[in-house]
């Protein structure tokens, strides 16, 4: 039964996020608004070829230095994870530690540069029609396939989304765990932002590379014990 409800409680958490991104997904399409707003950061003949905003600030600090968060939350993390399994600290924190670690590994690694870039097939802004590229635009729901793009989803967005994972510090740490949740959400977001204003990527890319790490973060929650194990603690 614990174990049970462990993975129950992240299943509908996950539920829920996959369905507000395919809500949002077609909130957005219907509305023209993967277009829309990456036309807001594009200037024809413009600086950066049209990218005007690309080498502003911090739009370009989020490019060169906006992943490395997330390097090193992983690299805590699997530190704490060695400690607490030698029992240099409370072996209470291992499984947490490890939440961290897989979610950079499985999430930005794995999942997201290493199949989905490579495998979707989804032009960047910068390489379709309407932003002086030669591609078609493609709707985040119809990929073009292996060599056809790799605008989806955004990988730069995807480590910053990872620091929401120390969500599985809760309930050991509730503040801790409430803010790295938030604060990862809202770094992934601003993240996204600057990888538009580059023409890297579409909105549609930036929601669902929070989708999809979000959900590889409970879903690594239950399968590592969950909340549940921590109560009983």
């Amino acid at each position: 039964m614990q174990a049970d409800r462990s993975l129950s409680e992240p299943l509908a958490v996950i539920l829920v996020l996959f369905v507000l991104g395919a809500a949002g997904t077609v909130i957005i399409e219907a509305t023209g608004g993967d277009l829309a707003w990456i036309a807001a950061f594009f200037q024809s003949g413009g600086a950066h070829d049209g990218w005007v905003h690309a080498g502003d600030l911090p739009w370009r600090l989020c490019y060169d230095y906006g992943e490395i968060p997330g390097i090193l939350a992983a690299v805590a993390g699997l530190a704490a994870y060695a400690a607490a399994r030698g029992e240099k600290i409370a072996r209470k924190y291992a499984a947490p530690c490890l939440v961290v670690v897989l979610t950079v590994l499985l999430g930005p690694g794995l999942l997201v540069n290493g199949v989905l870039k490579n495998g979707w097939g989804r032009p960047r802004p910068a390489d379709v029609a309407q932003f002086g590229g030669s591609a078609e635009y493609r709707p985040v729901w119809s990929p073009g396939g292996p060599g056809n793009g790799k605008s989806f989803p955004c990988g730069h967005c995807s480590m910053g989304f990872a620091l929401a994972s120390g969500i599985a510090f809760y309930p050991l740490h509730p503040t801790l765990a409430a803010g790295s949740l938030i604060g990862g959400i809202i770094y992934g977001a601003v993240v996204g932002k600057a990888r538009m204003a580059q023409g890297g990527h579409f909105a549609t890319d930036v929601l669902w590379s929070g989708v999809i790490v979000l959900s590889l973060v409970f879903l690594l929650c239950g399968f590592l014990g969950g909340f549940e194990e921590h109560r009983r603690r």
